[in-house]
């Protein structure tokens, strides 16, 4: 085994023998059918390539697990020790991979014939390319926004008087998720979406993985910003295509979703531009939220002095934001398991 030395949130205990092309590190919380059909996706896919295929189960209670491997007992399936969370449960994933390239799935996606070969054939011709994403199709045959700008300031100060849609869709506000660019097209990106990541092995040696401090949102965009700090491309590359059916684990914007997703930039504001600007991202979302409340007043008269399930994610991230102006998130502190020990 090789010992990376960084901090133990980013540190990846890799193994010493690279056996296969590609080890695809899915993590699975609850989505069960959706994690089978993965699997059963990259069966399919994969014959030209050595592939070996890695699920943490993240604690599920729907018997994702036995499933699996009863269904598939070729493949390795870990029961991580408890839910910690996106990063944690792929660096569980990535310690007990061998192949030269990983690749970080959603449970929820699942790739067509030539997403692996695209992907290598991309990584075989960019040398520079350490993170690869995809082009993403959802269900109803739209294609899902898997570019994405790094946070800034400037971002939220505009969102106190234009929503994060009109945002994503408007390139002359800060065009956060690209907008301007073709999707048919390669392009050097800040960052791509998590459920598909085509990862260099070279990358995990020389950055660390996933920061574990994240439980859930953020992790992706301060890993790619890692990586780029460090010289390497973060690529979108369309030729690579998967199916995602689109947020399985976590469907709908809940009090909880809301919190993790602000605790997360908040924190990835922390860990690349330090404590001050963190602290004045917060105060601009803060300020959003409190410009906002008129609007959650009325929906609530009109609801009979009710609160509505709208308003709810609404005032637990406001809630959160005031307490967050006070001591900035830093993120949660949990311990992997040896890798030499994993219970499978």
């Amino acid at each position: 085994m090789t010992t990376d030395t960084r901090s133990l949130s980013t540190r990846v205990r890799l193994r010493g023998n690279v056996t296969h092309d590609i080890s695809v590190v899915i993590v699975s919380y609850n989505t069960r059918e959706m994690t089978l059909a993965c699997v059963r996706s990259i069966f399919e896919h994969s014959d030209e390539f050595a592939v070996e295929i890695i699920v943490v189960d993240n604690q599920s209670s729907d018997g994702s697990g036995s499933a699996l491997r009863a269904e598939f007992p070729e493949i390795t399936v870990i029961d991580s020790p408890t839910n910690g969370g996106f990063a944690f449960g792929n660096t569980i994933g990535v310690e007990q991979a061998s192949g030269r390239h990983i690749l970080l799935l959603n449970p929820d996606a699942e790739i067509y014939a030539e997403t692996l070969p695209a992907a290598m054939r991309h990584m075989s011709e960019s040398p520079m390319t350490g993170i690869m994403g995809s082009r993403v199709w959802l269900d109803d045959g739209t294609q899902q926004s898997s570019m994405m700008r790094f946070l800034t300031l400037r971002q939220f100060a505009y969102n106190l008087v234009v929503s994060n849609t009109l945002q994503r869709k408007i390139p002359m506000l800060g065009d956060t998720r690209y907008a301007s660019l073709p999707k048919d097209l390669a392009h050097k990106v800040d960052s791509v979406s998590g459920c598909f990541m085509f990862v260099r092995r070279e990358v995990f040696e020389a950055i660390g993985g996933l920061d574990t401090r994240f439980f859930m949102y953020g992790e992706e965009i301060e890993w790619c910003h890692r990586a780029k700090r460090a010289g390497w491309d973060v690529v979108y590359n369309p030729d690579a295509e998967i199916l995602h059916h689109g947020a399985a684990s976590t469907a709908h914007m809940s009090e909880w979703k809301a919190v993790e997703m602000t605790r997360g930039q908040i924190l990835f504001f922390r860990l690349t531009r330090g404590s001050l600007v963190a602290w004045l991202a917060a105060i601009l979302m803060a300020l959003r939220d409190f410009i906002r409340a008129p609007y959650y007043g009325i929906l609530a008269l009109l609801n009979g002095l009710r609160v509505t399930e709208n308003t709810k994610p609404w005032w637990a991230r406001f809630k959160y934001l005031l307490s967050a102006l006070v001591a900035l998130p830093r993120g949660q502190s949990v311990d992997l398991p040896d890798p030499e020990n994993v219970q499978r």
